[in-house]
């Protein structure tokens, strides 16, 4: 990021502009009040000769043969026209028009310098007192006796000062020079008193957050200045003191994390490998009990054979090895569930993706499901899509999903009722899948349940006196297994309206890849 102009330039700046319109908005009244003034003294000046020439000029004879800027022009000979000067017209017009004017005053600027001319009013009155009838005849005119005080003529006097131009341009350049200086000395004052009081404690304190930026936290300013500087230095100390000590303390607790991450290490270690060899052993002792547990299945099945068609066996017997083979086949079950999980979580679970038929397997289930829900009187009611397309996936993991569905949802449903199977093409993340779902009419999953269920031991109704058996692992397998096959499973539920259970099944299957410690990889079909 570009940086911009700093601190005191900024301020110089600004204050050098201030300063100057300041300056020239105050010299702006003496500069124009100098020409004024000029133009008054040079007034007051040909007034004075004008005076002077009133008391002495007859008596002095010096109206004639000296070349001295004073004439009279008699008005006579304006009114006959044989005067051309337009300043003496304008000073007639004047006189006359305002009887109580006795002067006109005007400048005209010449190669020379300025021309000052001056024109004074000669009434009747004063006319008679300064006459000099050596040079002036004062012959009455009849028109000019019939008015009290008349205009008999027009003293004209005419100046060029080259000395008052000099003065006015010698005066405007020593204003112009001496704002110059003033602005200036002004700015560097400014410069001085900003450096010292303010611009110096600022850098320190720059300087110090420079170093604190860098990790250099002992470092403290420590200003002096007394004023709101020094509050704002104390301020930051104090901050850089509190940053120190919960850096000390951060420190502290990060040495004390790390024994407890290197502890947290060696405990996960142990219990990964705890939790490896219980995956272990409930595989193989799994698998051991299933061989016996099939021998007594099979014993038990003879037996119940043999029991059935002899007519003479007890009643008693028969319902005693009845009993043996359903708590045996859900033992069996049971260690099925077991083994299963403790085959994922060993990863030791295979897929075999095959194209699959999603109406050949729901239609095998309900022929498997069809003895446990004719003894509860419960109906299968399918409904599967005619444009029902095969999927890629394992139909054996997808049919054990859907067994655990239907086994649940025969458990769970009142005698006498309904079973809703349902398949349908579907859109997940603009990819192809198909919907398949399992709705009972049970007495639903509460909403806070609906998510944990589907975890490993976890069952709606955990208590002792549960009216349903099982181990909690069921649905947590369907998920496992979902996962394997990239499908995702789920349920909706109302309490006391049932439960609707789902599995979406992508129609093309992609194998999952690693992901890689950096970035982002997609799976590949």
């Amino acid at each position: 990021m570009a940086r911009g102009p700093s601190l005191a330039n900024k301020c110089q700046i600004l204050f050098g502009g201030a300063i100057l319109l300041i300056l020239a908005g105050a010299l702006s009244v003496p500069w124009m009040r100098l020409e004024q003034s000029v133009e008054e003294s040079q007034r007051e000046m040909s007034r004075q000769l004008a005076e002077t020439w009133l008391r002495n000029g007859f008596d002095l004879n010096r109206t004639e043969g000296i070349p001295i800027p004073i004439r009279v022009v008699m008005v006579e000979r304006i009114e006959e026209g044989g005067i051309a000067d337009i300043f003496v017209e304008q000073s007639y017009r004047q006189f006359v028009a305002e009887p109580a004017v006795a002067e006109f005053f005007s400048t005209v600027s010449t190669e020379g310098g300025v021309l000052y001319r001056y024109a004074h009013a000669l009434r009747e009155s004063q006319w008679r007192a300064i006459q000099d009838r050596q040079f002036v005849n004062f012959a009455p005119h009849a028109s000019e006796l019939s008015l009290g005080d008349p205009l008999r003529a027009i003293l004209v006097i005419e100046r060029t000062s080259s000395f008052a131009s000099k003065q006015i341009q010698s005066n405007r350049w020593y204003l112009v020079v001496g704002g110059v200086v003033a602005v200036a000395l002004a700015v560097v004052v400014f410069s001085l008193i900003l450096t010292k009081l303010i611009f110096s404690p600022v850098r320190r304190l720059r300087a110090s957050a420079e170093k604190v930026r860098r990790g250099e936290l002992h470092v403290r300013s420590a200003l002096r200045t007394g004023d709101e500087l020094e509050e704002l230095s104390r301020a930051f100390d104090v901050m850089l003191d509190e940053v120190d000590n919960v850096q000390s303390s951060l420190r502290s607790m990060n040495e004390s994390l790390d024994l407890k991450v290197v502890e947290l290490s060696e405990v996960n270690v142990g219990l990964f490998e705890s939790n490896r060899l219980k995956s272990e052993f409930l595989a193989n002792v799994s698998h051991e009990l299933r061989t016996p547990l099939n021998s007594i299945i099979g014993f038990a099945e003879l037996l119940d054979e043999i029991a059935r068609t002899d007519a003479s066996a007890d009643p008693k017997r028969v319902r005693y090895i009845s009993n043996i083979l359903t708590s045996a086949r859900l033992l069996l079950d049971m260690i099925n569930e077991l083994l299963d999980m403790a085959k994922i979580e060993a990863g030791r679970m295979s897929l075999a993706v095959v194209p699959a038929s999603v109406a050949d397997i729901l239609e095998g289930l309900q022929t498997i499901m069809r003895p446990q829900a004719m003894a509860k009187q419960i109906e299968f009611l399918a409904s599967v899509d005619p444009d029902l397309t095969t999927v890629e996936t394992d139909p054996g993991k997808l049919q054990q999903i859907l067994y655990n569905f239907l086994s649940n949802a025969v458990k769970f449903s009142p005698a006498g009722g309904k079973i809703r199977i349902e398949a349908q093409s579907i859109t997940v993340e603009t990819r192809p899948a198909v919907r398949i779902s399992v709705r009972d009419e049970g007495e639903g999953i509460p909403f806070d349940l609906q998510e944990t269920i589907f975890e490993k031991f976890r069952q709606v109704d955990a208590s002792h006196t549960k009216m349903h058996g099982g181990t909690g692992l069921g649905l947590a397998i369907c998920r496992e297994l979902a996962h394997m096959l990239g499908a995702t499973v789920g349920v909706v539920s109302e309490p006391g309206r049932g439960a609707t259970f789902f599995v979406e099944v992508p129609v093309y299957f992609r194998v999952k890849e690693r992901q890689p410690l950096m970035g982002k990889s997609e799976g590949v079909r």
